[in-house]
């Protein structure tokens, strides 16, 4: 399976009509200018949007402000919303995940992870509004994990095409969470989340792009060598993957809006605001069944 070679620059103009993606980093990354989305869209429009977001991976917009139900139809754009996180919901709009940091909940998601790479079928990405920003400091990280991929030699990405991985959980914080809650919910998650096999290798079938599927959070082991190769392979993955050339680094205003492809990228939440709070909500949405 040939991998697809990134959009240009040239591209740009000729493949959107309705919206004005702006790159911020060579093929990753691009603010989303022309689109209110406090207005209806129409199918062009969310045409172009899911395009951008195949083609640039994770997308950003200028702070608008979002009721509950707008910002989980702007979720629907890209697909079905997900069911399957552990954040606490809105209780007036269930689909709705707020992530709070303050002094009494310092931020625990400081780690490169794709979003429940411990399932059969991770979700397609997530749409997130930061609703009030710390003083300073409070910034996303994202990585292109399809840059990343074509950065390697010929022969290592020959090499992990063969390789498959095992995700779960169980080797993150959710375990110490569940824990917290009790009993009862670390058993009923370790019943109900066997651990999976995934490709070291995916293909992004919107994006045509090949990504390195492994993440610090849930890849517990490599399968298919010896465990010390193995061992050293995911080590030498999860170095390569932090190199600043795949790094998008986000300085976040209130209200402002991220969109990313959770298949071909990983995200890093920077905890160096505590004990000023952050506040963030995000809609998760999955693959469309048609794809």
């Amino acid at each position: 399976m040939a991998n697809i070679a990134p959009m240009t620059l040239i591209d740009i103009p000729a493949r959107y009509k309705h919206i004005r993606p702006v790159p911020r980093m060579p093929n990753f990354a691009a603010w989303i200018e022309g689109v209110d989305l406090i207005q209806p869209m129409n199918d062009a429009v969310k045409a172009e949007l899911r395009q951008a977001l195949f083609d640039f991976e994770v997308i950003f917009f200028k702070p608008q402000t979002l009721t509950p139900e707008q910002h989980i139809e702007l979720g629907k754009v890209f697909g079905p919303i997900s069911k399957g996180s552990y954040f606490d919901r809105r209780p007036d709009a269930p689909d709705l995940e707020m992530i709070v940091s303050d002094r009494e909940r310092p931020p625990a998601i400081d780690s490169w992870h794709t979003d429940i790479s411990w399932k059969p079928n991770p979700p397609l990405g997530t749409a997130i509004q930061i609703v009030d920003t710390p003083p300073v400091g409070g910034n996303t990280c994202w990585i292109s994990t399809s840059k990343a991929y074509d950065w390697l030699s010929p022969g290592m990405q020959q090499y992990l095409e063969g390789l498959s991985a095992v995700h779960t959980w169980e080797v993150s914080g959710f375990r110490e969470y569940l824990g917290r809650k009790g009993d009862d919910a670390l058993i009923a998650a370790i019943k109900a989340f066997k651990p999976v096999t995934h490709p070291v290798v995916r293909l992004n079938p919107d994006s045509g792009r090949k990504c390195i599927y492994v993440n610090s959070d849930f890849t517990r082991h490599i399968l298919g060598v010896d465990r010390v190769e193995a061992r050293g392979m995911l080590h030498f993955l999860l170095d390569w993957l932090r190199k600043p050339e795949f790094m998008m680094h986000h300085q976040w205003e209130a209200g402002g809006i991220a969109i990313w492809d959770n298949r071909s990228t990983q995200h890093y939440a920077v905890a160096d605001y505590w004990p000023h709070h952050r506040v963030n909500q995000r809609v998760t949405f999955d693959v469309p069944e048609s794809t």
